[in-house]
């Protein structure tokens, strides 16, 4: 059998061929702007250095904003935001809450994250931090983005592994002396 003759290989050679080489590229480009939108309409609720999201939160998504408040240090330069599931799906045309609470896109026991955590410097979106909080199959992932380039990515086996390592990253990535 070839190097890349079994179907788990051949995924992967497939995977490899779609990422996004080195440089600057136009997806990342289009996908940084739109985050940095997002960021923009955001920063009136915002705040330096603190956690913040909606107020309309599901039960189990406000749990897990609360541990995620709990355990990501986000430093002082930094302005961070917690986008559940439920809020996700109704800022892309979604139905509207009812009575206030969110509704959930997927049944409460399936959903296929967690949501995710757009970070940045205040007012500043030339590099702006992305945090998928993926359910299995998928993986927990930080991406980092400056100036339409992709310049760090991150997987882990879990989102409390990926939860541990958000304060770390976003001073690695975001401090007032990184470029």
């Amino acid at each position: 059998m070839d190097e890349f003759e079994r179907p788990s290989d051949r995924r992967v050679a497939e995977i490899i061929d779609q990422r996004v080489g080195a440089g600057e590229s136009d997806l990342v480009v289009g996908w940084q702007q739109m985050l940095a939108g997002l960021l923009e309409k955001m920063a009136p609720f915002l705040s330096a250095g603190r956690l913040v999201t909606f107020r309309t939160l599901l039960p189990e998504e406000k749990t897990f904003f609360e541990t995620l408040h709990r355990d990501v240090a986000v430093p002082g330069q930094v302005t961070a935001i917690f986008i559940s599931p439920s809020v996700r799906h109704q800022m892309m045309g979604g139905q509207p809450p009812a009575g206030g609470v969110a509704q959930a896109i997927q049944p409460s026991g399936n959903p296929p994250d967690a949501g995710i955590l757009l970070a940045c410097r205040v007012n500043d979106h030339q590099t702006i931090v992305n945090v998928l909080f993926a359910h299995p199959p998928h993986t927990p992932a930080v991406d980092v983005y400056d100036q339409g380039r992709l310049i760090a990515g991150y997987s882990y086996a879990s989102i409390p592994d990926c939860r541990k390592e958000i304060g770390i990253i976003l001073g690695r990535h975001l401090s007032a002396l990184s470029t």
